[in-house]
């Protein structure tokens, strides 16, 4: 099963859900090995239990009046809010004095993965204030209480503006799939395992889902994902949570522990961690390492700090540019040379520019020229590239930037031999 990188309702959902049912009951043999999103996971789960939770958004009494499921899905999704649509129509309509020592992001990413989406929500629904200003005094929290506070003043606006809006988030669904599976017995089919990839784009109340459909405790579940690789909006990911909620939320309440026991099983799988990286070449990994440690020095419970990886790989050193005329320059050079057609590759470029959002895409494509390819971050995960300039407009954010840049050169998808800018341009 593959994490969600996109909105419920991007894409044709007649094309990404053809021949797959609605719902896990009854699932016909040859659909198995069964693979799906982890979104389109929870419209079949959604659609396995009574009550479905997108009924709400129609004056119906049930799905059969809706028609195709299809459609009414489709029509339905465009209410989702993430969190482009949180940071566009919701954060500015804030008080400014709650905003104003805030970034939007990290707001978001508590509400989704912590207030709403966090291991103590799985059981109650979302944290009150009390509970969500308490985990402060938690050692894995970096905030103080009282800007927890002032988050959740904006979570209670924000949770007032969705409702008259008539729009939900993904916690939503997630919070009421677990209230109706508190009260209702699951009826679709149990599979024996699951392979959950890209797990570091999930949250603990999602993951936690997964319990429901597969009891195989003892060595049916496999999570695996990079938190290098992390591309879902709102997620803080670490696998040490991930340990300690399969034990708490699918060990300890699964009908074969009190057996295992009593035999002194049902021990949780250790990680294990490839450390061998066979895309990257040695220079860049010293130097992505060295932006890892300064990660986990500053922020020590934002990250996981694994085993180093290592390559046989040798190449050229990144190289760092501070100048901003000859950021300029090195700009309008990328745009030239794909002009010239000298940009393309087998994997469709050798050279790339890399922005953080599609307002910065447009600002770069003004100095670099329109053929210059510049792509976010989001956009480059899975491709190749042998030179890559990674441009950081906004003064406030170069180190957040280039930290997730490097960390996706650890995940192995992107190579560089030649250069990089670590300070924002004068654009």
């Amino acid at each position: 099963m593959d994490a969600p990188h996109r909105s419920l309702g991007e894409g044709s959902a007649a094309k990404r859900f053809e021949n797959i049912p609605d719902s896990f009951d009854g699932l016909s043999y040859d659909l198995y090995p069964l693979v799906i999103t982890f979104r389109r996971f929870l419209l079949m789960l959604d659609g396995t239990l009574e009550n479905s939770y997108f009924d709400r958004f129609y004056n119906v009494k049930g799905k059969k009046d809706l028609g195709s499921s299809l459609v009414a899905l489709e029509t339905l999704m465009v209410k989702e809010v993430n969190y482009e649509k949180f940071e566009s129509l919701y954060w500015p309509h804030f008080k400014v004095e709650l905003r104003k020592t805030l970034d939007s992001y990290l707001v978001f990413t508590e509400i989704m993965s912590h207030i709403k989406g966090g291991t103590r929500t799985i059981e109650h629904g979302k944290l009150s204030r009390e509970e969500y200003c308490d985990v402060s005094e938690n050692r894995t929290s970096g905030l103080s209480i009282e800007k927890r506070s002032i988050i959740y003043e904006i979570f209670e606006k924000y949770e007032k503006m969705k409702m008259q809006y008539g729009e939900f988030d993904l916690s939503d669904v997630v919070i009421d799939l677990h209230r109706r599976l508190r009260n209702q017995r699951y009826k679709g089919d149990n599979m024996n395992f699951a392979y959950i990839d890209e797990v570091q784009d999930l949250t603990m109340a999602q993951i936690a889902l997964f319990k429901y459909i597969c009891g195989n405790v003892e060595e049916g579940f496999v999570f695996c994902g990079d938190t290098a690789q992390t591309v879902g909006r709102g997620i803080d990911f670490r696998f040490k949570d991930v340990r300690s909620i399969f034990y708490e939320k699918f060990v300890l309440d699964s009908e074969s522990w009190n057996h295992d026991r009593r035999k002194g099983k049902g021990r949780v799988s250790d990680i294990f961690v490839l450390s061998q990286n066979f895309y990257t070449n040695s220079e860049v990994l010293q130097l992505s390492q060295s932006i890892i440690e300064l990660l986990h020095h500053f922020f020590p419970h934002s990250i996981d700090l694994l085993k180093v990886e290592t390559s046989l790989m040798e190449g050229k050193p990144p190289l760092v540019i501070r100048s901003r005329n000859d950021g300029n320059s090195i700009l309008k050079a990328f745009g030239q040379s794909r002009c010239k057609g000298e940009n393309v590759g087998r994997f469709g470029g050798e050279r790339v520019i890399l922005v953080r959002d599609k307002l910065a895409r447009e600002e770069v494509l003004r100095v670099a020229g329109k053929e210059a390819l510049v792509l976010t971050i989001l956009e480059c995960k899975g491709l190749e590239f042998e030179v890559i300039v990674p441009i950081e407009l906004d003064s406030f954010y170069p180190f957040f930037f280039l930290g997730q840049f490097f960390l996706w050169f650890l995940s192995g998808y992107l190579r560089m031999s030649c250069c990089i800018t670590s300070s924002p341009l004068h654009l």
